[in-house]
């Protein structure tokens, strides 16, 4: 922000040759190296955003699958109330569901 109001600044100051103005010469290269550092920065993100979400993608079957028994051993509390939130009981059932 600072870069955008020193350059509009020395814009509207500018003497009539502008090419005169070293310092607004040196103002508009360096915004220009840094709008191209920050499209960089954007498509590096852009890169990053797609390979995280091809990640979680890859995990999401296994997600569903893990919360669907869960929920069904959480079911199995109305059976019997020492099924309620036994994790013993779920990794049983999960390997045994796994085998």
């Amino acid at each position: 922000m600072d870069l955008e109001n020193q350059l509009l600044e020395r814009l509207a100051n500018a003497p009539e040759d502008i090419l005169s103005d070293v310092a607004l010469i040196e103002g508009l290269e360096a915004t220009k190296k840094k709008v191209n550092d920050i499209n960089y920065a954007v498509e590096r993100g852009k890169d990053t955003e797609e390979t995280i979400r091809d990640a979680r993608e890859v995990y999401r079957p296994v997600a569903a699958e893990g919360a669907l028994l869960y929920f069904q051993i959480i079911l199995l509390y109305a059976i019997n109330h020492m099924y309620q939130y036994s994790l013993d009981a779920f990794v049983a059932f999960f390997f045994k569901v796994g085998a």
